[in-house]
């Protein structure tokens, strides 16, 4: 790569919630968690006595509504309610792929994120989420494709340097 390329977006704070969606989505490690904790409450509602059977229900019940109330409600409320407080958020942001390293800045600021330290990073349809530290990540939007800018040549890269989206 000679010339690097280079992309110009605004988050929107439908963006923001959705990349904040992603980001919260369960990892492997998470699912084979809440598979095994399923597999115990079934246990119990098959072999244990009519208490324990009414206490494994009513707390399958209980985990179930939670979960959903945080994950399409709360959350998103959340999330909207601080993206209307993060200003900087809001300004428009360029990235741009270099050989060594992805470089994110805005109107505040400059990030130069060499390959080597990006943690991880996970994708979806519309976005690319690239992570130097366990709970702070940059967003990608994949419409920046429209300007020219070659999203799948940045997922190849991150998975080449980083390994596989996680």
């Amino acid at each position: 790569m000679s010339e690097p390329m280079q992309a110009r977006f605004r988050l929107s704070e439908r963006d923001y919630v959705k990349a904040g969606a992603l980001y919260a989505r369960p990892t492997r490690r998470v699912w084979i968690f809440l598979v095994l904790m399923l597999a115990l409450v079934l246990v119990c509602l098959l072999l244990g006595s009519s208490r324990l059977r009414f206490a494994a229900l009513g707390g399958m019940l209980g985990g179930l509504l939670v979960g959903l109330a945080i994950h399409f409600v709360i959350s998103p409320w959340l999330l909207k309610r601080h993206y209307r407080r993060y200003k900087a958020i809001q300004e428009e942001q360029v990235v741009s792929l270099h050989d060594d390293y992805v470089r994110y800045s805005s109107p505040d600021g400059e990030s130069r994120l060499a390959w080597n330290k990006v943690l991880k990073w996970r994708h979806n349809a519309d976005y690319v989420l690239v992570y130097p530290m366990p709970r702070l990540y940059y967003v990608v939007p994949t419409a920046v494709a429209a300007q020219g800018f070659d999203v799948d040549r940045l997922k190849a890269v991150l998975n080449q340097k980083v390994g596989a989206a996680k």
